[in-house]
């Protein structure tokens, strides 16, 4: 018996791999549905979207249910957005959009920055072969530096040896749009300073391969796992609390549930990557346990859900970047209805929050930040009426969706990226392997995804 703890989006994908592989899989879910932080919240008849996830990887997405035996397109009506994609406004007025089609955006970013066009075409042509050339590794379960040399990427290998901030310096384009390629650093709430190379990659998707997101919402990446998972044959547990994972010396036993033992072969852990060392795995490795508890973590943020009335000028997601202050995280409206007139109305307002910020100032001064934010002008340009319908503070988050100390993962840095993610193969533990967003960390809920492929494949020589 193969057992999954936790059914995120990472441990339904590594279920399904394991009963394709003609193993058994019990999926073992703390809360009583699936999804984990890709589940949607369901506000007056409406399904929100929930968790931190606003775009689709396409490419990842396709690849990973072809591995799971399915079609993508079959199964997900996904929506492109071949219009305003993005708009980034700085305190002071200052705006960038970032459209689907390259060429409009450059002529856009051209109009404001004289000569920024030959700059922009330029950067996303480099960014997009390097992505090409290093595309295979992200669905690798032990990426290295020796296998970039082995295949001959010494180009790419240097590449990621820099972080995220040297590249968009280097790119001859005027600060404001580096600002905005570098804004999916900026929500997850870490300077570009600190951010990985990699980042700079999410333009470059944008203009080849597309952007897009799921009609309906991204619950329905959510549904059409769980469908393919009870289709082949994945048992499920919800509502129920895996306590301990027991092993003797290298070789894990079981899971419990108070003083229920479940026997396993193997364990494959969709819960927390460093909760999973730190407070389940039985009896700990205190070693490992000391250095995963050193990392720095990334908080969920807080979101505010919201009933709203939007004119067209509003862009599917409105970015706005503070230029100095206290607490001058980058915040986002997210305005669905622009592309999906099955969520015309629904808007979601989410700023990051670092993890030790939120810890220090607990409970009451995340919500002074929330209230903060709501009272904000910025995000109502275009926007006529609103109603909030609920809103989320790191706090909630963790206690709702069962995460390790409020937060969602380790900080995805540039120094974490080439230290090593979390391995899924256990290094304390023969039989225990890790699937989720600490071993493939990122903003793409595909990259949660390919893990549970991943997981199972390091699990059965694949």
């Amino acid at each position: 018996m193969n057992v999954v703890i936790g059914a995120g989006v990472g441990g339904l994908a590594a279920a399904i791999s394991l009963v394709r592989a003609g193993e058994s899989a019990l999926v073992i879910e703390g809360r009583d549905q699936v999804g984990g932080l890709a589940a949607g919240i369901e506000l007056e008849g409406q399904m929100h979207d929930g968790g931190p996830y606003i775009l689709l990887d396409r490419p990842g997405l396709a690849w990973v249910f072809e591995q799971l035996g399915a079609d993508l397109a079959s199964l997900v009506d996904l929506i492109h957005l071949d219009e305003e994609v993005y708009r980034v406004t700085t305190e002071g007025g200052e705006s960038v959009s970032i459209y689907g089609d390259l060429e409009r955006t450059a002529a856009v970013l051209e109009a404001k920055w004289p000569g920024s066009a030959v700059a922009y075409r330029a950067w996303i042509t480099r960014m997009s072969g390097i992505y090409e050339n290093l595309v295979e590794f992200q669905r690798d379960s032990k990426p290295g530096a020796w296998k970039l040399l082995k295949k001959g990427r010494l180009k790419e290998g240097l590449f990621l040896l820099q972080g995220l901030e040297a590249h968009l310096k280097r790119s001859g384009l005027p600060e404001p749009v580096q600002n905005a390629l570098g804004i999916w650093t900026h929500i997850a709430g870490q300077p570009l300073s600190e951010a990985p190379a990699p980042l700079a990659f999410v333009p470059a998707i944008i203009h080849t391969h597309g952007a897009y997101v799921a009609r309906g919402g991204m619950n329905h990446i959510v549904a059409a796992l769980h469908k393919l998972a009870v289709a082949v044959g994945v048992q499920f547990r919800l509502g129920t609390r895996v306590d301990r994972i027991v092993r003797d010396g290298r070789r894990v036993l079981g899971v419990e549930i108070g003083d229920e033992r479940i026997s396993a072969d193997r364990v494959f852990s969709n819960a927390p990557g460093i909760g999973t060392y730190v407070n389940l795995l039985q009896p700990p490795d205190l070693a490992l346990s000391e250095q995963l508890k050193a990392l720095p973590l990334q908080s969920p943020g807080i979101a505010a859900y919201l009933q709203m009335k939007a004119d067209e000028t509003v862009p599917f997601l409105h970015f706005w970047l503070p230029k100095a202050g206290p607490q001058d995280w980058t915040r986002v409206l997210v305005n669905p209805g622009a592309y999906d007139p099955a969520r015309a109305g629904q808007g979601r307002l989410v700023s990051p929050t670092r993890h030790a910020w939120a810890a220090d100032v607990g409970p009451d001064g995340q919500r002074e930040f929330l209230e903060r934010i709501l009272a904000e002008t910025w995000w109502r340009r275009g926007v006529s009426e609103h109603r909030v319908l609920e809103t989320r503070i790191p706090q909630e988050w963790g206690q709702q969706y069962l995460l390790y100390r409020d937060s969602m993962n380790p900080v995805m840095t540039a120094r974490f990226m080439r230290e090593g993610r979390l391995a899924h193969r256990s290094p304390v533990a023969d039989n225990l392997y890790l699937a989720g967003s600490a071993t493939h960390p990122g903003q793409w809920v595909s990259f949660c995804a390919i893990s549970g492929v991943l997981a199972v494949e390091e699990a059965l020589g694949g």
